[in-house]
């Protein structure tokens, strides 16, 4: 910059300086006149008059700039509204300002707003969020929730949670329902003066419930609605509250249930929006997370369809989420009156609070493949571990109970199972010689193979069956662990939480293949536990790998699975050994045989010693 252009700035920041000096000199001296002659004056009142030319001046440009101003922000709504809402806009200069009604019952608090006549807050009593904050479960920075979406007559799409609604309180209120049994709570919008043209939103509390319901009513609804149809819309999802973002994306779905199906949205990629569209008789829509969910749930009529959209951002520090916006769709049966109501259930997702609605609500818990795993998940264990628990109050002693009697009923499977290793082991002499003989035609020694083992009676599978039995079950034992909220916050020992991971160590690093940072000290015991099981019971030498594979493999896979799966696979691999150590020490005579190229080593009492191979013992 040169120093005539300095010289030009200084000169004019002079200037200015004297102006605004001079300026307000002149207006304090008029206001000094006027509060000498009147001490309360309200220039604001009509037919007051000033007589001070400086300030009535002053004055009249404030409220030209301030009725200018409102007169562009009513053009501007009235362009996005149109002239039948426009004046309805929040924002909009005639509006009223913003009232919250407070409703408190035994299990949750509710606050509305007369700004949308919709939820603001839900804040769950008895839970809280991992850092121990009240569990709100509403991004009310996002807007209201439960609004209306519609076309108007002028063309315009309306949601009304732009629109300001009247209501019985001019102020804010508090409503504490604890002791009340019931509570109503109703917003209107006037379309016209004369109230010919309204909608009517009415709100229905309870003492005792999760629940309320809700009835919108459409008076006219043909007068001000293009194309007879309507949304009730949710759109924001619910807020994050575990401490593992990445965790609760895993689980965050949106969901319609209709004509018996449950229709799933899962926004699981970065970038993409996700959508789905869709008409007919629709029971209910839903979003969740890992352990809340809400639902919207048509009362009396069924829903004429579902729209769900959805997309996942990644956070900071490694974390990711996943956004859901739900609707349901309506058809308006009547032109000059429309009425109808939902249930809204915003609620821990407990198998039991979804199960008493009959409305197959707990489908939406992800108990794994519903062909198979779902049945034992929903039906046998999450039955068997609340029947537990009632009786016995800690869940990482529920648990292990769980493991104990899961042993128990597969006590037969496993003793097939060491019957069958034990019997290969002693054909292993006799596969050896197969082998030998027919070592330049790899058919026909197979064929020989399966002709010895169909003459001794053995399966070659017999020895992975209970192994396979076992996935089902610690496949639904993962379902119910990481999708219902009873272990949630639940400690043992330890471990501060058993349904998310017991981290002993967070790595500086992710490990290769498994993306894994931390280190769980639960997995580390299991994967201790079956190497000394794979140790004990695997006796081919052309299997010794899989005694030290499938211990690293399973370790590192367990790594991020909730520490109740952790506890419950410990504890039934210890139960296992203790039962293959007493087999052992009551029958060391018939202690399974290792058999190593030509000979036999045969463990019996710690020692061994060299044999020949005749064939098997008789």
């Amino acid at each position: 910059m040169d120093k005539r252009s300095v010289l030009g700035f200084v000169l004019i920041g002079i200037v200015l300086m004297v102006w605004l000096y001079w300026n307000s000199s002149n207006q304090q001296k008029a206001v000094q006149n006027i509060q000498q002659k009147n001490d309360s004056v309200n220039i604001t009142k009509k037919g007051d008059e000033i007589n001070d030319p400086v300030l009535k001046d002053t004055v009249s440009e404030k409220t030209d700039s301030k009725e200018t101003t409102d007169s562009l922000k009513n053009d501007s709504l009235v362009l996005k509204y149109g002239s039948i809402f426009g004046n309805k806009a929040i924002g909009a200069s005639d509006v009223p300002q913003e009232k919250v009604i407070i409703i408190d019952n035994e299990k949750v608090q509710l606050e509305f707003s007369n700004y949308g006549g919709g939820l603001k807050k839900y804040t769950i009593k008895n839970y809280q969020t991992w850092d121990k904050k009240p569990l709100q479960l509403i991004d009310w920075k996002q807007g209201k929730e439960l609004h209306l979406l519609f076309t108007s007559k002028e063309g315009r799409l309306i949601n009304t949670k732009d629109l300001v609604f009247e209501s019985d309180y001019s102020e804010w209120k508090n409503v504490d329902l604890t002791s009340d049994s019931e509570f109503k709570l109703q917003y209107s919008l006037n379309i016209t003066p004369d109230g010919s043209q309204k909608i009517l939103k009415t709100y229905t509390f309870f003492s005792d419930k999760f629940e309320f319901d809700v009835n919108y009513e459409f008076i006219n609804p043909g007068k001000f609605i293009s194309d007879n149809k309507y949304q009730v819309v949710w759109e924001s999802s619910l807020n994050l509250t575990e401490y593992r973002s990445d965790q609760e994306a895993t689980f965050s779905e949106a969901f319609a249930y209709m004509g018996g199906e449950l229709e799933t949205l899962d926004a699981n990629k970065v970038g993409e929006e996700f959508k789905a569209d869709y008409n007919g008789n629709t029971d209910y829509v839903s979003t969740r997370t890992k352990y809340f969910g809400l639902f919207i749930i048509p009362d009396g009529r069924k829903g004429d369809g579902a729209f769900m959209s959805g997309y996942k951002e990644d956070l900071k520090d490694n974390g990711s989420r996943e956004h859901y916006s739900i609707a349901i769709k309506m058809d308006i049966k009547n032109d000059k009156m429309e009425s109808s109501s939902f249930k809204i259930l915003i609620t821990p997702l407990d198998y039991k609070i979804l199960k008493a609605y009959e409305l197959e609500l707990e489908k939406t818990l992800r108990f794994s493949l519903d062909f198979i795993v779902r049945p034992i998940a929903q039906y046998i264990i999450l039955p068997v571990f609340l029947f537990l628990h009632s009786l016995i109050p800690s869940w990482g002693i529920v648990i292990i109970l769980f493991a104990f009697l899961m042993k128990v009923v597969l006590n037969p499977l496993t003793k097939k199972q060491m019957e069958s290793m034990k019997k290969m082991s002693q054909l292993n002499p006799k596969i050896t010689h197969i082998r030998e003989k027919y070592k330049d035609d790899p058919v026909k020694a197979n064929q020989q193979i399966m002709k010895l083992y169909k003459e001794e009676k053995i399966n070659p599978a017999g020895g992975c069956l209970p192994m396979l039995l076992q996935l089902p079950i610690l496949y639904a034992l993962f379902g119910v662990f990481n999708s219902t909220i009873e272990l949630r916050n639940e400690s043992f020992l330890w471990i501060k939480d058993l349904s998310s991971p017991d981290v002993i160590l967070n790595l500086p690093f992710k490990i290769p293949i498994f993306g894994i940072s931390q280190i769980s000290g639960l997995a580390l015991a299991m994967g201790i536990t079956m190497f000394i099981q794979q140790k004990m019971t695997i006796t081919d030498p052309k299997q010794k790998a899989m005694v030290y594979i499938m211990p690293v493999m399973l370790t590192l896979l367990f790594f991020s699975f909730p520490a109740g799966l952790n506890l419950y696979y410990f504890m039934f691999n210890l139960f296992s050994i203790t039962q293959q150590w007493w087999t052992n020490k009551k029958n060391p005579k018939s202690a399974v045989e290792v058999v190593t190229g030509n000979n036999t080593l045969s463990k019996n009492s710690g020692n061994s010693k060299k044999k020949s191979l005749p064939g098997p013992k008789k």
